[in-house]
């Protein structure tokens, strides 16, 4: 019986954004099916938690036939909507993505995907068997969602001195209140569809977006020109990085949902620079506009991709112009913005901007030392370097991939989240919401640089 209703869970999650995509995505795109599910799952996990919200501001409790009966009101509005949203797709693309495959080719995608099922298989046994153990989630996130399922309602959490000034009547509290809530509705979401509250099974939202993040990576690495060989060996590779892995088995920690968001986003854009499709700019805009559904960074991670846009839109002169001008006039309003105001969470005056030059080493030993990312902090520095002497199409890109990391390095060498980063607590958590879209851009250089060696 829980097998069953977690099946409808996951269709009550998927089922609607597929229907909204379907209307969206070109009707013969090849992979069509896999891009559909990928994005489905990223964007129905963060749909279903926004009615849940809902439906507590309603005053409608959860429970499988509530958030169910939404899911189909929402199923049956995309299936109404016009097909013709759905742009063409075009001649050339088809033909690339149909090319036949040699044996060699065949055999590697065969490995590949006996090893993402059988790393599949292990992750399952761990989500599915272990009980929530991950820092994070014991500390912040699972309690949160516990409440949510026990009253089955999302009730406001505010800071500790606001719930003694009220005795704890109607409020709740933790060590981040402002924080958003996406997460522990998950958790929550999955423990109202079985009708209890179990320690192992709630954690399972963590093995589906494993599984999305790879549906993504694969479906636009094909778009972008990439083999299916070639396309499926970079997502076993991403797959399989070790950091990514303890996340999923570990599960409870938002970072694996924000990087397949971010992923999702980048992804997207890309292509969207590339022929312009408007419907590939809507996935990426709304998949980076989730990430603020998920961490109070998720606002900066938005802001990472205007810059790609700019240069698409305005031409790599005039957008590098227009960058430097827009640089330079947000540092002065953060030079005249007091001190006090709240920005995703965050203040100047709670960040106490100065440099802290202690963060480099362990930044160091984080991306180019440690096992966390196999070679991937490596290929995508040579790429970084790559990009502006060879490959031109890949700035903007480029410069969504710089804006980020130039955020994170700001991050930990300009702020008090410096301790985050000598200590090892958040410094390869954070960077892992990065990461995945950061191989995706390093997968499109290396494209690139075929197709230069194919021209000479």
């Amino acid at each position: 019986m829980t097998a069953l209703q977690l099946c409808i869970a996951v269709l009550i999650t998927v089922a609607p954004a597929w229907v909204w995509l379907d209307r969206l995505v070109p009707a013969n795109l090849p992979g069509r099916g896999f891009l559909l599910t990928g994005y489905s799952t990223v964007l129905g996990v963060l749909a279903t938690t926004l009615v849940m919200r809902l439906l507590s501001l309603l005053g409608i409790p959860f429970s499988l036939y509530s958030i169910g009966a939404a899911g189909l009101l929402l199923a049956l509005a995309g299936w109404f909507a016009p097909a013709h949203w759905r742009s063409p797709t075009s001649a050339g693309q088809v033909q690339a993505l149909q090319q036949p495959m040699t044996r060699l080719q065949v055999l590697l995608i065969t490995l590949c995907l006996a090893l993402l099922a059988a790393r599949l298989l292990t992750l399952g046994l761990e989500v599915g068997t272990r009980p929530v153990t991950s820092w994070d989630a014991k500390q912040h996130w699972t309690k949160q969602a516990r409440v949510f399922f026990e009253l089955r309602s999302v009730v406001p959490y505010v800071s500790l001195q606001e719930w003694l000034d009220l005795d704890g009547q109607g409020v709740f509290t933790n060590m981040h209140p402002d924080y958003p809530v996406a997460t522990p509705l998950l958790q929550a979401w999955t423990a109202v569809a079985i009708g209890q509250w179990h320690e192992s099974l709630v954690n399972l939202p963590w093995l589906l977006i494993w599984m999305a993040m790879g549906l993504v990576c694969y479906s636009q690495a094909r778009l972008a020109g990439a083999s299916a060989a070639l396309a499926i060996g970079a997502t076993y590779m991403l797959l399989s990085m070790p950091l990514l892995n303890v996340h999923v088995a570990l599960a409870g920690y938002a970072d694996p949902l924000m990087a397949t968001c971010y992923l999702a986003a980048v992804a997207a854009f890309y292509n969207w620079s590339q022929g312009r499709q408007a419907w590939l700019l809507i996935l990426a805009l709304i998949s980076a506009a989730g990430c603020m559904l998920i961490k109070n960074e998720g606002f900066y991670w938005f802001l990472s991709l205007l810059p790609g846009i700019l240069l698409v839109l305005a031409g790599l002169r005039r957008g590098l112009l227009i960058l430097a001008v827009i640089a330079l006039a947000l540092l002065c309003v953060l030079w005249l913005m007091p001190a006090d105001t709240v920005v995703a969470g965050h203040s100047l005056a709670g960040a106490d901007i100065r440099y802290r030059p202690q963060s480099w080493l362990p930044i160091y030993l984080s991306f180019l030392v440690h096992d966390n990312w196999h070679f991937l902090a490596y290929l995508v520095l040579a790429a970084l370097l790559a990009a502006p002497l060879f490959f031109r199409a890949t700035l903007p890109l480029a410069a969504v991939i710089v804006s980020a990391l130039l955020l994170y390095l700001t991050l930990y060498l300009f702020t008090s989240n410096a301790a985050g980063a000598v200590r090892f607590t958040s410094l390869n958590r954070v960077a892992l919401q990065l990461m995945p879209a950061a191989g995706f851009f390093s997968l499109v250089v290396l494209l690139h640089w075929g197709q230069r060696q194919e021209c000479d």
